[in-house]
């Protein structure tokens, strides 16, 4: 039995949304989105915020976000990609939520982002670059994960297997 909120996390393009909504469908949870949290409070777009605070000034407001989810009933929530890089969230998420690793291969995940250049820490950068932001992100996300799901197949594969290991 499902009592805590199921956090997917994971690097930008490795499928937190499309998982979620696909994963909430399933097992009859309600779905949230962090970024989509944050849009309802501020009536910013998450571009328009860091271009209005910077980053430092996103990130106050994601971590108030963040630290409403304990409270929330079971269900599915999608974080931002960034969320679970700091330790100010993934210790206050930590034993309150069952955090969920979407294990995405960076080429896969290129492969979306160059399809997407409205995010603002991939725009108008380099593969090389944004390399060295997963490679720095994906050990804080191993750090907070209980759950580390491989998903480099369908997202219909991955909910599948997310949901075997859940419900067991």
């Amino acid at each position: 039995m499902i009592c805590h909120p199921i956090l997917l996390c994971g690097f930008m393009a490795s499928g937190k949304t499309t998982i979620g909504q696909l994963l909430s469908e399933k097992l009859s949870l309600p779905f949230y989105d962090t970024d989509a949290m944050i849009i309802a409070k501020t009536g910013h777009s998450i571009p328009e915020l860091f271009s209005l605070y910077g980053e430092s000034g996103f990130r106050d407001i994601e971590h108030d976000i963040a630290g409403s989810l304990p409270g929330l009933p079971p269900c599915v929530v999608s974080t931002g990609g960034g969320l679970l890089t700091f330790s100010r969230n993934g210790d206050l998420l930590k034993g309150k939520t069952t955090i969920v690793l979407l294990d995405r291969s960076f080429d896969l995940t290129w492969e979306s982002l160059i399809t997407c250049q409205d995010r603002p820490l991939v725009k108008g950068k380099s593969k090389e670059d944004v390399k060295v932001l997963y490679d720095a992100r994906v050990p804080l996300y191993r750090k907070y994960a209980d759950i580390v799901l491989p998903n480099d197949d369908t997202p219909e594969a991955a909910v599948a297997a997310l949901q075997k290991i859940l419900e067991s």
